[in-house]
């Protein structure tokens, strides 16, 4: 497992706001946060132990310490709660693509990174598996592709390491979207490690040639 996530870059404000207000039944005041953050972390070690089906809220309650109904107060549903933690899980990755500092030509950065992000979620099969099962869910698309544009502009730029750079041309959207369905196939069993690599690694060198 990767680090935890540390403060997220200038381009990420808005997604660490939305991640919050979409995925909570009401603003949490700072008080709230370190018990908020007991029961994000919980699900996530529930579901990269035992999958979706296992990462029940009543299991999550009991492994942090509170009551079903208070996890449905922070984050309003089992999915709710997963697509945060799969939020919290790309912010890592944004961070860990930043400390990396790619070098080569554009494309070569990003297909670089994005092999690496692909990489780094087989490492975490099992909890991205449980995140992509909410990635569409009515319960967690609050945040809607607003939240996921950010994401995939903020790793693009964390690749080429230029946080100024523009999405005119809708690359990173692109791009993205090419990842998510590696990252289904991966944590399906659909596509080994390799295969999603070529196919993340293809596309990045296509759209940034």
């Amino acid at each position: 497992m990767r680090g935890e996530a540390g403060p997220a870059g200038p381009s990420l404000p808005d997604v660490h706001r939305q991640r919050s207000a979409v995925t909570t039944t009401r603003s949490s005041g700072r008080a709230e946060q370190p018990h908020r953050a007991r029961i994000a972390e919980a699900a996530r070690e529930l579901a990269a132990e035992r999958g979706y089906t296992a990462t029940t809220l009543r299991e999550v309650a009991a492994r942090a310490g509170t009551t079903p109904a208070t996890v449905y107060h922070h984050f309003g549903s089992k999915d709710g709660l997963l697509h945060h933690v799969m939020v919290d899980w790309a912010l890592r990755t944004h961070d860990d693509l930043r400390a990396r500092r790619y070098t080569g030509s554009s494309a070569e950065r990003v297909a670089a990174a994005f092999g690496d992000v692909v990489r780094w979620a087989a490492d975490d099969a099992d909890l991205l598996a449980a995140g992509m099962r909410s990635f569409h869910s009515s319960d967690a698309a609050g945040a809607g592709m607003a939240t996921w544009h950010a994401l995939f502009l903020a790793l693009v730029r964390a690749a080429l390491g230029d946080e100024t750079w523009d999405d005119a041309r809708g690359q990173a959207m692109t791009l993205g979207h090419v990842l998510v369905s590696c990252l289904l196939d991966l944590t399906s069993g659909r596509a080994d490690v390799e295969r999603a690599r070529r196919h993340i690694t293809t596309a990045a060198e296509l759209l940034f040639r």
